[in-house]
């Protein structure tokens, strides 16, 4: 059985497109994400959409949950907290409680 496994897109749809493009041509049997879909990269809404269809066994990032105010952002330097909060902006209800439903571990 062949996996692809994502990490680290943190709202970077054009890395993330080129890495599904190569993906795509190794045909996997199953996509792994394991979190931080959204964070520093300026399209969280389109890449949480993005992954949310292809249906992958799925797990949160820290920057899924600090999105969400499942994990708090008290030890993330400013930069990423400000991200945080840009993000959070640019995500609809429903993409904030897809990321809030995931599990971390």
């Amino acid at each position: 059985m062949l996996y692809a496994v994502l990490a680290d897109i943190h709202g970077n749809l054009e890395a993330l497109m080129a890495v599904l493009d190569r993906i795509d041509e190794a045909d996997p049997d199953r996509l792994i994400c394991v979190g931080d879909l959204v964070g520093y990269g300026a399209n969280p809404a389109e890449c949480v959409r993005t992954i949310r269809a292809l249906e992958p066994i799925i797990v949160a990032g820290n920057h899924d949950w600090a999105a969400t105010g499942k994990l708090s952002t008290a030890y993330f330097n400013a930069d990423a907290r400000d991200s945080i909060e840009w993000t959070v902006s640019h995500l609809s209800q429903d993409e904030l409680e897809y990321l809030s439903l995931l599990e971390l571990v």
